[in-house]
């Protein structure tokens, strides 16, 4: 320390007697010299450079919205029951053998004179059985295996019965008393009288089309259904007519005549479920390793059932007259009532069971099916007609009486796909 002090005074002296450029040049770095000596900068390491914050991490952009699928709600696919082949059109045609039955059909009673009291049997119109038949075309869709398809069915049925004073009687005719009489019970009684003859009869005309929307599906390895949509639609006419004649207590009156008339369309959803309970393996799910849910199509019967039902926005265009003539044809008394149409709902239910036959063609590209079974079908509030609440000669009061139309019998379906 003390020889840097000595150096510094010297080179001070030295300065003041020097002169020119030379001598300001070396005073200068003497001086900056004699600084540095002085004040010896320390040995500083830089400053690190200042760091900028981070930035906020972007948030991802959302992906678009998808719907969300929980596992428990995943559909369960159930293994198609059709026939043979995958897809395609069928056809099918039904022949139907009926027996039509009338709720409201009674028609007169038949007196057989015995005292005390009246008794007798009551006498109704009974259709007989007839032949009817049902056509329809289907197609079976590849979205989903679903099916659909569109059916007419076609049935008429008529009526005759009769009755006269030879019915049901055991009676002396030879007392004066009316050993078998027929009174109107139901369509005529604003005309009290009583009559020793009479017959009636009745008309069905039954015209039906249905559009269904289904699907098979087994259920178990012999047991596939078929639930089903659709709409049905209907034209239904029934006509009833009588013809009462003799002992009538009006005098001058020789006949007297009721039609009753019933003309109704309806329209409905409708739905319903189809059956077949298969014997043995055939059309059934093959379980065996490696053929793990194949389906067997080979020939094969079953047990089938079908059960349906529909409700249904009726109209009904209804009309009745009544109407006595004497021999010579003169209308001497009549009753002829007006707005008796009606807008009504009407249940449908019916049913059908069975055995069937089943078997594939031309290398299980066609099929083949025999149905045979029992058909019942039930119409309720189909058939409406008049009839007297409190019978009299002079203020006869009449209210309607609807009551259920039902068909039954044996029903033999043919089904081709191709």
């Amino acid at each position: 320390m003390n020889k840097n002090l000595l150096f510094s005074i010297l080179a001070l002296t030295a300065c003041a007697f020097a002169d020119g450029d030379t001598t300001n040049s070396a005073a200068l770095a003497n001086e900056d010299l004699i600084a540095d000596n002085c004040n010896p900068k320390p040995e500083c390491k830089p400053k690190p450079p200042e760091c900028k914050p981070k930035p906020p991490p972007c948030k991802p952009k959302p992906k678009p919205c998808e719907p969300c699928v929980r596992k428990a709600m995943q559909p369960i696919v159930l293994t198609s029951s059709r026939p043979c082949n995958d897809a395609g059109v069928y056809i099918f045609a039904d022949a139907l053998y009926w027996h039509a039955d009338l709720g409201n059909s009674d028609w007169a009673f038949v007196n057989n004179g015995t005292t005390p009291g009246i008794t007798g049997s009551n006498e109704d119109n009974t259709f007989s059985w007839d032949w009817g038949f049902r056509v329809g075309l289907g197609y079976d869709f590849d979205h989903d295996q679903w099916d659909t398809d569109i059916y007419y069915t076609w049935f008429r049925s008529n009526s005759n019965n009769g009755s006269d004073d030879d019915d049901d009687t055991d009676a002396d005719d030879s007392s004066g008393s009316v050993a078998s009489t027929a009174f109107s019970n139901s369509l005529d009684s604003n005309y009290a009288g009583t009559f020793t003859t009479g017959s009636a009869s009745s008309k069905l005309n039954f015209n039906v089309l249905d559009w269904e929307l289904g699907r098979w599906f087994y259920v178990s390895n012999s047991v596939s259904l078929r639930p089903h949509v659709g709409l049905k639609g209907s034209w239904i006419t029934l006509t009833t007519g009588e013809s009462l004649t003799g002992g009538l207590s009006l005098t001058g009156t020789s006949t007297y005549t009721v039609s009753n008339s019933t003309k109704a369309w309806a329209i409905g959803p409708s739905g319903g479920i189809n059956t077949n309970w298969y014997f043995g393996t055939g059309n059934t799910h093959d379980m065996r390793d490696g053929h793990r849910n194949e389906v067997r199509s080979r020939p094969h019967f079953s047990i089938f059932g079908d059960f349906a039902g529909a409700l249904m926005f009726s109209h009904f265009k209804n009309s009745h007259t009544e109407s006595g003539t004497t021999v010579a044809g003169v209308v001497v008394s009549g009753f002829n009532p007006t707005n008796l149409n009606r807008n009504q709902v009407v249940p449908v239910l019916q049913s059908i069971v069975g055995l069937a036959f089943d078997t594939c063609l031309s290398c299980d590209k066609m099929h083949l099916g025999i149905r045979v079974g029992y058909e019942f079908q039930w119409w309720f509030r189909e058939s409406q007609r008049l009839y007297v609440n409190a019978p009299s000669t002079t203020t006869p009061r009449y209210i309607r009486s609807s009551d259920d139309l039902a068909l039954q019998g044996l029903t033999v379906d043919v089904r081709f796909d191709f």
